[in-house]
C-alpha cells in the first residue's frame, strides 16, 4: 500500500535536492520573518555605500563576512524560536523563553559587531 503523503521525512539524495530545500527555507524566512527583511535591506544599503565610497578588497571582505554573519545569525534566530514554540505546544515555559532569548541576544550582538566594523569602514571614508 503507497502512502499518500509524500513529504520527504529522510536524508536528501542529491545536492540538487539539498539546493532546493536551502532555496525554500531562505524564501520562508524572507517571506515570514520581519527583522531578517531589516538585515537584507541595511546590507542592500551597505553594498550601495561600498560602491559608493570604492571599498578595498579587505574592507569588501569584512563588510560581506559581516552582511553574512547577520543573516545568518537570524536564520538561525528563527529556527530556534519554531523549534521552541513546537516543543513548548503554544505554552509558556521560562526555559523556553530564556532559549528564544539567547538566540535573539545572539543575533543582537553579531549585530552590534557587524554596525562597529561598518563604522570603523565608513567612518575612515566619510570624515
Amino acid at each position: 500500500m503507497a502512502l499518500k503523503d509524500k513529504r520527504q521525512i529522510g536524508k536528501n539524495h542529491s545536492s540538487f535536492q539539498s539546493l532546493k530545500h536551502a532555496s525554500v527555507g531562505l524564501k520562508n524566512v524572507y517571506h515570514s520573518e520581519r527583522n531578517f527583511r531589516h538585515h537584507v535591506l541595511i546590507a542592500l544599503l551597505v553594498v550601495v555605500a561600498g560602491l559608493v565610497y570604492a571599498l578595498n578588497f579587505m574592507e569588501w571582505a569584512l563588510i560581506l563576512g559581516c552582511i553574512a554573519a547577520v543573516l545568518v545569525a537570524e536564520i538561525f534566530n528563527s529556527a530556534i524560536e519554531r523549534l521552541a514554540d513546537l516543543a513548548s505546544h503554544g505554552r509558556y515555559h521560562p526555559l523556553i523563553k530564556q532559549a528564544k532569548d539567547f538566540a535573539a541576544g545572539g543575533v543582537l550582538v553579531t549585530a552590534i559587531f557587524a554596525a562597529v566594523i561598518g563604522l570603523i569602514i565608513f567612518g575612515h571614508k566619510i570624515f
